[in-house]
C-alpha cells in the first residue's frame, strides 16, 4: 500500500498553517530539505556480487548511486543519498512510503528532489476578500528520485533511480563538518543575531542535539519581493497533535485506515528567526521549555544547504563523514568562520588543578585568621575549580553600611582576554566605588549566576539591597529576579545605549539625528505618558513599529527607562561618576595570562589601598569642615554634617537653583508650584519645567525630577521652592544618613563591622610606624599596652 509521507515520517506540511496571511508559505510548499531529517552515519555496502555496473571505491572518487545498491538499513540509504544530494547541489524530501500488512513497518522509501511534482492550483483568486499574490513556482516537475525496499533477507536495495534533472544544480563550494559541542557555552535567547538563516538553523540543530530533543521546520514566510525566505520557524518534533482518525475509515477510498502512535505531544517549544535589516537574522520568537521528557540524543547528522556551502551537523568525525560525503570541493573543519553574528561567545577558559588547590588554600588561610572571611566554591569532576566566591570582613561591613544600592560588574564577558572575574560593588558616603564580594564564574549560565548570588546574600547576613544594576543579560535577569524578587532589578543605560548602536547601526547611518532623538525619548520624559508619548512618535516617525529589537526594549521598558524607575534609590548621580574599580584593577594587571595566586595577591593589594582612602577621607571629614561660597543658613547646616563629596554636590544644586523662577499653582495645605528655568541648553529656546509640591504642615515635598528618591540629596528645584517659602533649615528626614559624616556610626548589630573599623585603623597605624625604626619602637610599644589593655577589659566585662 502506498502512500504519501505522513508527518511523524519527515514530512514538513503542517495543517496549522494560517491560510489568510497572505506573507505566508503555501503549506504545499513547505518541504523536507537536506537539513530537516535527522540521520546516523553508518557505513555504506554495496554488493560485490552485483551484476550492475559498480562504482569506484569511496576513497578514490565519488560515490554514485545504482540500481542494486544495499545498504544495511533505511537510514543508511536516507543518509547516503542526502550526502549525494549536497554533494551534487539539490534538496531532498520523502515522496512516498510503503508499510507492511503484517506488522505496520515501513518497507518502502522514496526519496525525491524538492522540485518534484508540481504545486497544486487553488480554486478562486479571493480570499475573505483578499487578493492573493502571485507566489515563485518552486516545483517544477523534476523527475529525480530514488527508491529503496526491503528485501526478505534484511537489506535495503535501490530499485528505482533517475539522476536527471529538468533544472539547474551546482554543487557547492565547500563542505564544512561542525560538531555540536562547538555550541556547548551557547543557549539561544531573544534578539540573538545570525548571518543567515542556515546559521541560525545550524545553531538550533546543535542546541537541540546538547539538549535532547529533535527539530523540524513549522513554517516558513517570503519576501513579497523576491520570494526570498524573511522568516522561519523550528519546533520539537513534539510539536502540535497527531489528527486523530474517529471512524477508522478512509471516505474517499472506502479503505480501512491503519491506527499511528501519536508522536505529537502539544510541545511549545520553538525556535523563530526574521529577517532584518542589512540580511541580519534576528530571533524574534523563542519557548525553551518542553512538555515532555528529553533525552540524550544519538550520534545523528544534519545536512544544512545554501547556495554557497553545505553544513554538516554531526557528533561524529569529519573524517567518516568526509567519506560519505566524498567528492566535495572541501571536506575539512573550518572553525573560523561566525555562524551568527553574536557579541562573544563565553570563552573557553578553565583553572587548573594547581589554580584551583592555591585558590582553595589561599580561602582557608584567609578563614582561619577571622572566621567572618566568608568563602564558597564548586570544581568539575576533574577537582578544577568553575565557580568561586570570597568577601572579606571589609566587604561585609561596607554592604552593611552602604549596600542600598549594588552593582553586579560582569564587564569581562566582553573581552575574552579577561579572567571571568565577577564584582559586587557600591558607593560610599565619599562617592568612592566599594567591594562587597568577589566572584570567579567560568560557566556564565542563569544556574551559576543563582548560584553566586544566593553564596553573597547569604554572607551579607540575608538583607536584600533596594535596587541592583547589571548589564542587559537574559541568564543574568532571570537570576537576579529568582534571588531578590523584591529588589528592582535595572539594566545599565550605558550598556543599553551601546547596545541600540549596534542593533540600529543602519539607523544611525542613515539619519544622523536619529541617535540625538532615540536618547532624547528615553532620558527626557519624566512620567511613563510623557515616555509612551515620545515613544511612539519615534516609531511612527521612522516606521520602526515592525522593529524587532525596539519591540523587545518596549517589553523591558521597565528595567532601563528612566520614566520607569522612578523613586528608585541607585546612590548614582547623572553628574557624578565614581572611580570604577574595574578600571583601575583590570586594565593594567588581571587578564587571562595572569596566574590566579597572582590575581589574589594583586586584587588584596588593590583592596587595602582602596580601604585606606576611605579612611583617610573618613580622617579629613571628621577635622575639615568646608569652605562655604554662599551665605546660606541651609549650606551651613549641610556642611556640618554631610561628608566633603556629599557637601558639594549639594552646594552645587543650591546654587543651580538660583538660575530658576517659581510659579505658585495651588494654594492650601499642600501647595503646588512650578519651577522653570529659559533658556536651558545648547538652544536658547529651550525650557525646563519641573513640578514641586510642598506640604506645608511638616516641610515635606516632591519633585517631578525624582532625584532625592533616587540618590538621596535635595534637588536643585526643591531647594528653589524652600527659598521662596522662607525654609531656612533642612528638616531632619531630608538628611540622609548614608551621606554623612557618621554614616558608619551607631550600634553595631555584627562583630563584622566592628572588625571592619579596627581593621582600618590598624592598616593606618602599620603604615606610618614602619617609616623608620624610631617610629617602629615607639608605635610597637604603644600597640602592646593597648592590646594588654583590651584584653584585660574583655576579661573584665566578658
Amino acid at each position: 500500500m502506498e502512500n504519501p509521507s505522513s508527518d511523524d515520517e519527515g514530512s514538513l506540511r503542517d495543517n496549522n498553517v494560517d491560510l489568510n496571511d497572505a506573507t505566508l508559505v503555501d503549506p504545499h510548499q513547505l518541504e523536507l530539505e537536506v537539513t530537516a531529517q535527522l540521520t546516523e552515519p553508518i557505513p555504506i555496502s554495496t554488493d560485490p556480487f552485483s551484476t550492475s555496473e559498480q562504482p569506484k571505491t569511496i576513497n578514490s572518487s565519488p560515490v554514485e548511486p545504482f540500481i542494486g545498491m544495499e545498504f544495511e538499513s533505511e537510514e543508511d540509504a536516507k543518509l547516503f543519498y542526502m550526502a549525494y544530494a549536497s554533494r551534487v547541489g539539490f534538496s531532498v524530501r520523502i515522496s512516498k512510503s510503503r508499510r507492511s500488512r503484517n506488522d505496520e513497518s515501513i518497507i518502502m522509501r522514496r526519496f525525491v528532489c524538492s522540485k518534484e511534482g508540481f504545486h497544486l492550483k487553488k480554486s478562486g483568486d479571493l480570499d475573505e476578500g483578499k487578493k492573493k499574490r502571485k507566489r515563485a513556482t518552486i516545483r517544477e516537475g523534476c523527475k529525480a528520485m530514488i527508491e529503496v525496499i526491503q528485501k526478505y533477507y534484511g537489506r535495503w536495495v535501490v530499485s528505482k533511480l533517475v539522476k536527471e534533472h529538468n533544472h539547474i544544480v551546482e554543487p557547492p563550494s565547500r563542505v564544512r563538518f561542525v560538531a555540536p559541542e562547538e555550541y556547548a557555552h551557547a543557549d539561544p535567547y531573544l534578539g540573538m543575531e545570525f548571518s543567515s538563516h542556515e546559521a541560525a538553523q545550524t545553531f538550533y540543530y546543535a542546541y537541540a542535539s546538547r539538549v535532547g530533543f529533535d527539530v523540524r521546520i513549522r513554517l516558513s514566510r517570503r519576501s513579497t519581493k523576491d520570494e526570498s525566505f524573511v522568516m522561519r520557524r523550528f519546533v520539537c518534533t513534539k510539536e502540535g497533535f497527531t489528527p486523530s482518525e474517529e471512524n477508522g475509515e478512509d471516505v474517499a477510498t472506502g479503505k480501512k485506515k491503519r491506527s499511528r502512535t501519536p508522536a505529537r505531544e502539544g510541545c511549545k517549544a520553538m525556535f523563530e528567526v526574521i529577517k532584518k535589516e542589512f540580511d541580519k537574522w534576528i530571533v524574534s520568537k523563542l519557548v525553551l521549555d518542553h512538555t515532555h521528557e528529553l533525552a540524550v540524543m544519538p550520534s545523528k547528522v544534519h545536512y544544512i544547504q545554501s547556495q554557497s556551502e553545505v553544513v554538516v551537523l554531526s557528533k561524529t568525525s569529519g573524517e567518516q563523514l568526509g567519506m560519505l560525503n566524498n567528492g566535495a570541493k572541501t571536506a575539512a573543519y573550518d572553525n573560523n568562520i561566525p555562524l551568527w553574528n553574536e557579541t562573544k561567545l563565553p570563552q573557553n577558559f578553565s583553572f587548573n588543578v594547581d589554580d584551583t588547590q592555591k585558590l582553595l588554600g589561599y580561602f582557608k588561610r584567609m578563614n582561619g585568621e577571622n572566621n567572618t572571611f566568608s568563602y564558597a566554591y564548586r570544581v568539575d569532576n576533574n577537582n578544577c575549580l568553575t565557580h568561586a566566591f570570597w568577601a572579606d570582613v571589609r566587604a561585609r561591613g561596607s554592604y552593611y553600611y552602604f549596600g542600598d544600592a549594588v552593582t553586579l560588574d560582569t564587564d569581562f564577558k566582553a573581552d575574552s582576554n579577561m579572567l571571568p572575574f565577577v564584582m559586587l560593588t557600591g558607593v560610599n558616603h565619599h562617592f568612592q566605588s566599594i567591594l562587597f564580594g568577589c566572584g570567579l564564574l567560568v560557566d556564565q549560565s542563569e544556574e551559576s549566576f543563582v548560584w553566586l548570588l544566593e553564596n553573597w546574600i547569604t554572607s551579607m547576613g540575608a538583607h536584600h539591597p533596594a535596587s541592583l544594576k547589571t548589564v542587559h543579560d537574559e541568564a543574568l535577569s532571570t537570576a537576579v529576579s529568582s534571588v531578590f524578587p523584591e529588589t528592582r532589578h535595572r539594566f545599565c543605560l550605558n550598556d543599553m545605549f551601546n547596545k541600540c548602536a549596534e542593533r540600529l547601526a543602519n539607523m544611525y547611518s542613515l539619519y544622523p539625528s536619529f541617535e540625538e532623538e532615540f536618547k532624547n525619548a528615553i532620558n527626557r520624559p519624566e512620567s511613563v505618558e510623557e515616555f509612551e508619548f515620545s515613544w511612539n512618535s519615534l516609531l511612527e516617525k521612522y516606521d520602526l513599529g515592525n522593529n524587532i529589537w525596539i519591540q523587545y526594549l518596549y517589553s523591558i521598558r521597565g528595567k532601563w527607562v528612566p520614566a520607569f524607575l522612578k523613586g528608585t534609590f541607585t546612590a548614582e548621580l547623572p553628574d557624578l561618576k565614581p572611580e570604577s574599580l574595574r578600571e583601575v584593577l583590570f586594565n593594567k594587571y588581571f587578564n587571562i595570562k595572569t596566574p590566579l595566586p597572582v590575581f589574589i595577591t594583586l586584587l588584596d593589594q588593590a583592596m587595602v589601598g582602596w580601604s585606606e582612602r576611605e579612611s583617610l577621607e573618613d580622617l579629613a571629614a571628621s577635622f575639615t569642615k568646608p569652605i562655604l561660597n554662599f551665605p546660606s543658613n541651609l549650606l551651613k547646616q549641610v556642611s556640618e554634617v554631610y561628608t566633603r563629596a556629599a557637601y558639594n554636590i549639594f552646594e552645587k544644586e543650591f546654587i543651580d537653583s538660583l538660575g530658576y523662577h517659581v510659579e505658585k499653582i495651588e494654594d492650601g495645605l499642600v501647595g503646588k508650584f512650578k519651577v522653570i528655568k529659559d533658556g536651558a541648553g545648547a538652544s536658547t529656546t529651550t525650557t525646563i519645567t519641573r513640578m514641586v509640591s510642598c506640604d506645608f504642615s511638616d516641610k515635606r515635598v516632591r519633585c517631578s525630577c525624582g532625584k532625592f528618591e533616587e540618590c538621596g540629596i535635595l534637588c536643585r528645584h526643591i531647594l528653589r521652592v524652600y527659598l521662596m517659602v522662607d525654609v531656612r533649615s533642612l528638616p531632619e528626614f531630608y538628611v540622609v544618613k548614608r551621606w554623612t559624616k557618621d554614616a558608619k556610626s551607631g550600634f553595631v548589630l555584627d562583630e563584622v563591622l566592628r572588625f571592619n573599623n579596627l581593621y582600618r585603623d590598624a592598616v593606618r597605624f602599620a603604615k606610618e610606624g614602619s617609616t623608620s625604626d624610631e617610629v617602629f619602637n615607639l608605635a610597637q610599644q604603644h600597640l602592646q599596652l593597648a592590646y594588654a589593655e583590651v584584653v584585660n577589659v574583655k576579661q573584665r566585662y566578658g
